[in-house]
This record gives C-alpha cells, structure tokens and sequence, in this order.
C-alpha cells in the first residue's frame, strides 16, 4: 500500500497524497511535506529524494511527467490498452479539475477520483487543514491590565463631564452675561456684513438715530445721576447696538470706577461724597445690595436684573439730593466716566 503524506502548497493549500501525489507538485518550490504519523513538516524536494533514493523500482516510470498517447484500436477488435489507456486520461483530467478548484478555493472537496498508469494507484484527496490556527487564535485577548485601562479613561472622561457640568451649573450667572453679550456682538457682525443696508450708521438720519434718540431719553430719566452728554458718551461706547438703560448703567459705572483715581484729589474726595450722600437716602437692606452688587461685580459680570435694579437705587437716591449737588454728582461722574473711557480703548 502506498505510503500516504499531507502536502501544504506554497499557497496554503493542504492536501493528501501519495508518493506520485508528490512528484505531481515538485514544481512548487515553497511546498512542504508531512509523513502519516509524524507532526513535523519537511521540504517536498528533500521528501523526494528521499523517496527516489528508497524506491527499490529500476528505470523509469511511465507517468513521470510523459503524458500518456492512446494507441488506435484494430479494426477488428478494440485494444484492451486503448482503452485502459482513455479511462486512465479522462480519470487524469477529473484530479486536476479538482486540484485546480481546490487551489482557487481553499476549502476540501472531498477524494478526487483515482488515476492509474502502469498499475500503480494514485489519489489527490483534499483534507481539512487541522493544523492551520483558527482566525480567532490569531489576534491576542486582551489581558485584565488593558480592560482596566479602558474603563479608568471612560470613567475619567465621564467625571470630566459631570464636574464641568456641575460647574457651569453653579457660575451661570458669572458667564452667562459674558456669553450672551459676546453672542451678541458676533451675530450683530454676522448680520451687519449679510445686509450692510441694515448696518446703523452714526451721524446718519433715519430710523437708527430715532431709536438712539428715544434710547436717550429714557436713560437720562432712569438714570438722574448721569448728564445726558455723559449718557450719550456711554452709548456711542457700543458701535453695534443700541444699549438699553441697564447696560448704560453698568458701561458707566465701571468706567466711573476705572476713571475715579484719574480725578485730582479734591474731586476724588468730593465725588465719594457726594455719592455717600446718595446712597445715604436709602433703606438699610437697599444700601447693603448696593454693596452687594460693588462685591459681585469684583468676582463676575453682573446680570441684566442685577445692573437694573441697583439702577433704580441710585435713581432713587439721586432724585433726593438738592439740585446744586446732583448737577455737581453729574459733572464729576462725567469726568470720571470719560477718563474710564479713555483709558479702557
């Protein structure tokens, strides 16, 4: 009984053959050779000489690589090497069919149908490949160290969102204005550069001078302490918009601070006075939110209802003081306010 090997081609392939099965493919140079029963697998060209050098068989052998002619029968009876020969070359034709899909496919089809030549039996079987590593063994699990890994960055990246969130929660109102003021200015741009016929122009009549007329009217009753040609040195502050009362209110009274040191000092003091004496007309609990606000207003922007309400305040207070001493409140608010100015731009 021939000796039967596992042969794994250059491209992957593992078939079963014989010792003819291995002379088929010798042209395979990348090819290699398992015997039955042993797991180590050797060049097909050093399995060959082997083989040849152990053969006790002289001369040579009729299908080595000499394709078989089929002789013409006699005209009164058929050969019986004729046809042996024709059965021997359409069996021939079927193992290399199935050799040649097994090669495209990859995958068993099962025992090719033997070939004879000279009484010598020879089987081109498809065997699955058991020792090829399935796809899973191919790629590493991952180890405990990695799993770890991950999640401390998914729980890292999910505590980064919640303290950010608990923080924004609790300083709304310190960027909140910012952000809607900043808002505000991008959009007022956005706009100003799609529709330029819309852009207000200073100087210039119509509808944006009757809105900034009115806008100045109201601030100047809302707001007694301020000149109206402070007032309006405060709105022509903002190039974009037409501020309302409580943002006249808060541009001012920043600037005020910002430009009270520039004074000479007998207005500095004089201005503290007087604004003492303002703020002397109130309740206690409304002092002390004017005191608030000044904190407030050292830590974080303040909110629109915020600058309104201490506006009304001071409106309050400034309406109490003698006339003589509110004209001299504005003057020297002016002055401050429009140092404050200067030195911001």
């Amino acid at each position: 009984m021939a000796r039967e090997y596992k042969l794994r081609l250059g491209d992957g392939t593992v078939v079963a053959v014989d010792e003819q099965g291995l002379r088929t493919w010798a042209v395979d140079g990348n090819a290699m050779v398992q015997a039955a029963g042993s797991q180590h697998w050797r060049p097909l060209k050093e399995v060959l000489a082997e083989v040849a050098a152990s053969s006790p068989r002289k001369g040579p052998r009729l299908d080595d690589g000499i394709p078989l002619i089929p002789l013409k029968p006699l005209d009164d009876a058929p050969s019986a090497r004729a046809a042996a020969a024709s059965k021997s070359g359409a069996a021939g034709l079927a193992g290399a069919a199935s050799g040649w899909l097994a090669r495209l496919s990859g995958r068993s089809s099962g025992e090719a149908a033997p070939a004879h030549a000279g009484g010598d039996a020879s089987a081109l079987r498809l065997a699955p490949d058991d020792d090829q590593p399935e796809v899973e063994q191919l790629y590493d699990e991952p180890g405990v160290l990695s799993v770890a890994w991950l999640w401390l960055r998914r729980l890292v990246l999910i505590g980064a969102l919640v303290v950010g969130g608990v923080v924004a929660v609790n300083t709304w109102q310190t960027w909140l204005p910012v952000v809607t003021q900043v808002g505000l200015v991008i959009f007022t741009k956005v706009d100003e550069y799609v529709h330029p016929e819309r852009a207000r122009k200073p100087g210039a009549g119509g509808e944006g001078d009757r809105q900034a007329q009115e806008a100045l009217r109201e601030a100047a009753v809302r707001l007694p302490h301020l000149s109206p040609d402070t007032i309006q040195l405060v709105m022509s502050s903002n190039a974009w918009m037409v501020p309302n009362p409580p943002e006249v209110f808060s541009r001012a009274y920043a600037a005020a601070k910002r430009g009270a040191p520039s004074l000479a000092p007998g207005e500095a003091e004089e201005l503290k006075t007087l604004e003492g004496a303002m703020l002397a007309g109130l309740r206690p609990a409304e002092r002390q939110r004017v005191r608030e606000y000044e904190r407030a207003r050292l830590q974080r922007a303040t909110m629109p209802s915020e600058d309104s309400d201490v506006a009304g305040l001071f409106a309050r207070g400034a309406t109490a003081l003698p006339a003589a001493s509110r004209a001299r409140l504005q003057a020297l608010f002016g002055k401050a306010i429009a140092a404050g100015l200067s030195g911001g731009a």
